[in-house]
């Protein structure tokens, strides 16, 4: 006989008969478990999941569990049972058939993805979304846009060292001055957003030998009105020059200390004739840019010649000054002379100096002054319309033949400011004036011309500072 809780009793033989009816208490409960799980997964199943405590039985009152201690902290849920292999059976109620083609069926109703899983191929982890078929991998493509903003970046960096380049290599062929001893620099016309760079150019023909000037061109640069003015002084006027004892009868500011402009780089240098300028037109000048005419002709020709205007009269005065070219130049008698002129004629650089130093045509030093103005505005107009081989000839020809008292800091940001200044407007301008003068005599004997020194200021402040 058997009592309510599975055990078995004692037969009237003694022995123990198992009843065949009494189910193993795992049996049970994955019987029951099996069910709710089929119920739940039944499209009209809205019940919670059940939690099934088949922990809280005493496995030792079973006769098949008794003896094995800690049983129920060692199994956490009963073990399933395999299911029925090589067909034989049939399945159990709730489980999902394989079909053919070894892919499960979606129930209906079932929230569960149908996803297939092809366990064939071995498992990949990392990168595994960059891999293309065939093992190789995928390179994620870099956006069009930032592909062309790094190339821009490339060519900008690239440029921005050859021109660090080039500017060096201009520098290192300048000649570099330290301003000597000023004794006048007071001159009342001056700004901060003026600078103001006087062009000597000398008529030496020996490098060793300080020579008159035949050409002195003050350059105001206005950064604030965008604005360059070229003024040029007559070297004729008659000027005094400032601190320095000329006649030798040991005073200063005499009758005896006057001389022609263009004699004071000869008597005190560049600075001697800063200071002349800004003690007699009261303006401001702190720098300047030194060249030899001669070297006019090779600069001109690094841009392949201007083209200028020549009257016939011209043309055949030019031969005068262009004789004395020649033999510095070494050439034939005759080389590059013009027998008549006309509209936009092309002149190398040897004649088109010829036409800045012709005197005795026109107006005398009037008219040179301004033939003087013309070719260095054509040398620019030029120079700005030729292609980067031709201005690095240009540039290097300069560069080669100039003396200054600039720094090199100071040349490098000039040089950084060249490609804006020679877009500004460009002024021209003469002193005298027309009303600002008289012929004269010279202490010496020697004609001058007699500056009305108030008058010609307030042309510079109204022409230059205002």
């Amino acid at each position: 006989m058997s009592e309510p809780n599975g055990r078995h009793t004692p037969d009237s033989s003694g022995g123990a008969t198992p009843d065949k009816n009494i189910k193993d208490t795992y049996e049970l409960a994955y019987e029951e478990q099996l069910r709710k799980f089929t119920e739940l997964d039944s499209p009209e199943s809205t019940q919670p999941v059940p939690v099934i405590n088949v922990m809280g039985r005493d496995y030792g009152e079973h006769p098949k569990l008794a003896g094995r201690p800690g049983q129920d902290e060692q199994r956490s849920r009963p073990p399933r049972r395999k299911p029925p292999q090589n067909g034989s059976g049939k399945p159990r109620q709730g489980s999902v058939k394989k079909s053919s083609s070894g892919k499960k069926k979606k129930k209906k109703g079932s929230s569960r993805p149908d996803v297939h899983i092809d366990r064939s191929q071995p498992l990949q982890f990392g990168m595994s979304s960059n891999k293309k078929k065939g093992g190789e991998t995928a390179v994620k493509k870099r956006s069009p846009v930032k592909r062309v903003l790094v190339i821009l970046l490339i060519i900008i960096l690239v440029l921005i060292l050859f021109v660090q380049i080039m500017i060096f290599r201009y520098m290192s062929k300048v000649t570099y001055r330290e301003t000597g001893e000023r004794h006048f620099t007071t001159a009342s016309l001056r700004s901060d957003d003026i600078m103001n760079i006087l062009l000597i150019g000398s008529d030496t023909r020996d490098s060793s030998e300080r020579g008159r000037t035949d050409s002195l061109i003050l350059l105001s640069v206005d950064q604030k009105k965008k604005r360059t003015t070229m003024t040029s002084f007559m070297r004729d006027c008659y000027v005094t020059l400032p601190d320095y004892d000329l006649d030798g009868d040991g005073k200063f500011y005499g009758e005896g200390d006057k001389c022609k402009l263009n004699a004071a780089y000869v008597y005190g240098g560049a600075e001697l004739l800063m200071d002349t300028i800004e003690y007699n037109f009261d303006v401001a000048v702190d720098k300047y840019v030194y060249i030899d005419f001669f070297a006019f002709i090779d600069i001109i020709d690094a841009v392949g010649g201007i083209d200028l205007d020549i009257t016939d009269e011209e043309a055949v005065g030019m031969q005068d000054p262009m004789r004395e070219q020649n033999r510095y130049l070494k050439n034939d008698y005759g080389t590059d002379y013009l027998t008549k002129g006309g509209k936009g004629m092309h002149l190398n650089g040897n004649q088109a100096l010829g036409y800045a130093r012709l005197r005795y045509v026109g107006n005398a030093d009037f008219q040179r002054t301004e033939r003087q103005r013309i070719v260095i505005s054509k040398l620019i107009e030029t120079a700005k319309s030729s292609g980067i081989f031709k201005l690095d000839k240009f540039a290097s020809a300069v560069c080669s033949h100039i003396e200054t008292n600039l720094t090199k800091w100071e040349f490098y940001k000039l040089i950084y400011r060249v490609p804006f200044i020679i877009k500004y407007e460009t002024k021209q301008l003469r002193i005298p004036g027309d009303d600002e003068y008289s012929y004269g005599t010279g202490w010496d004997g020697s004609s001058v011309l007699t500056v009305d020194f108030p008058g010609v200021i307030e042309t510079l402040n109204r022409e230059i500072y205002e």
